[in-house]
């Protein structure tokens, strides 16, 4: 098959003139190790609860948090029958998606909310590939996803992205909806690789914020940085400042774990001048933006400066957003560290412990950025001498981070970091 993989680099790499003079069909075969075989199990349900479900003119369904709860607490009933009989292969994802289940029941409305934007942009992705699927299977995979199973929908990505004669803002289109339905099972690796050739394809603002954010979460900064330039160059050329403002946003980020301070606080200082021109001080975009500048300040040794942005990032957050949210959550526990790293231990403690309750109202237990937050209050705990508090953490975050991130990533190669500092268990 090199062949096919030559024609494809060629094909993304010529595009410029290529797909305008010609509107020549790109090939694109790959060959996928089927992942989904566990998850494909389905729950009955009644077809006034399916129709429900079903994005009206609004967009989003019409389903109740009751309905959506005991969906999900089947679903999970389902996959915890399944695992019984599973293979050890087999188990990990299932659990996975268990977590998953579990995370959406304690918090319904939000992930009522998330589920039914998915289904909406998937069932938009499914409906223009009519023509190439049949309406038959189209609208079997329709019904799967308001079931909530992505099998089908993954499957006819899969299909579109292998046929020889899909066009490229076609493949396109199916790559980033196999992105989506990775990014949904917080297998952000295969996000990030899906997003990646989706943006090659289609360079956009959209594909390449995706391509980034995901890349830049899985540790490949290096790789992010390419990207984010290219997305900033997306943003001007489409001419949103918003966008602009989240793009540089976005590269700054990367710019400061490359360790790159001086370019980082610059971009950093420039979205958020836009920020102030555009949607002003009061938006919650602008309070994410402040606060990941106060870590790049943070990270330049000034404490007082970076307490003061993240303290001002945090009220912004709370009355735009309010304390129900992650980003609320997020906002805690970078305040937290550089309380920490003035010597507040304590309060530092405090901090962490509340932006985890907020995380498992919120995102759940199996999300990295959970995983994130358990990982710094491990760290201050140890040095509060709390060791097998601390060892508890340590250990699991260690298993959220190596169901979701790379084995090389640093996040997991810190948390075995801080477990190998811990002194030994005591003996019972």
């Amino acid at each position: 098959m090199a062949w096919m993989e030559s024609l494809q680099i060629w094909l993304v790499d010529e595009r410029a003139w290529l797909i305008p003079l010609t509107g020549v069909i790109a090939a694109i075969s790959v060959f996928f190790n089927w992942l989904y075989a566990p998850f494909n199990r389905t729950t009955t349900l009644s077809r006034k609860t399916i129709e429900a479900l079903k994005p009206g003119a609004s967009g989003l369904a019409a389903l109740s948090v009751g309905e959506f709860i005991d969906m999900r607490r089947a679903l999970k009933a389902d996959l915890e029958e399944e695992l019984a009989r599973a293979t050890a292969a087999e188990k990990s994802q299932l659990m996975a998606r268990i977590a998953m289940l579990e995370s959406q029941i304690s918090n319904p409305g939000a992930a009522l909310e998330e589920a039914q934007a998915r289904i909406a942009e998937l069932e938009r992705l499914l409906d223009r590939a009519s023509n190439e699927i049949g309406t038959e299977r189209i609208e079997e995979a329709k019904s799967a996803l308001e079931r909530g199973d992505y099998t089908a929908a993954d499957a006819i990505f899969a299909e579109l992205e292998a046929q020889n004669d899909l066009a490229v803002s076609a493949a396109a289109r199916a790559i980033y909806g196999r992105g989506e339905v990775a990014e949904s099972d917080v297998r952000w690796a295969d996000a990030a690789q899906f997003y990646r050739r989706a943006a090659q394809l289609d360079p956009s603002y959209r594909t390449l914020t995706k391509a980034h954010e995901f890349t830049h979460w899985t540790g490949d900064y290096a790789r992010a940085r390419g990207i984010g330039f290219e997305l900033i160059e997306a943003a001007e050329r489409e001419g949103d400042q918003p966008n602009l403002a989240m793009a540089k946003n976005d590269v700054a980020m990367t710019l400061r774990a490359l360790g790159a301070y001086e370019e980082s606080e610059a971009l950093y200082r420039a979205a958020l001048a836009i920020d102030r021109a555009t949607i002003g001080e009061a938006h919650p975009d602008y309070a994410v933006h402040l606060n990941n500048y106060a870590v790049v300040v943070k990270a330049q040794g000034r404490f007082e400066e970076a307490e003061r942005l993240y303290r001002e990032a945090l009220e912004v957050g709370k009355a735009t957003k309010g304390t129900d949210h992650a980003q609320y959550a997020k906002h805690l526990n970078n305040l937290a560290t550089v309380i920490e790293a003035q010597g507040r231990y304590s309060e530092a403690e405090g901090l962490l412990r509340e932006a985890l309750e907020v995380d498992r109202k919120t995102i759940g237990t199996s999300h990295p950025h959970y995983a994130t937050h358990l990982k710094n209050l491990a760290g201050v705990l140890a040095t509060l001498a709390k060791v097998d508090e601390a060892r508890g953490l340590y250990e699991e975050a260690l298993a959220v981070f190596s169901k979701s991130l790379p084995a090389q990533h640093h996040y997991i190669t810190e948390v075995k970091e801080g477990l190998a500092k811990l002194p030994s268990p005591t003996p019972a």
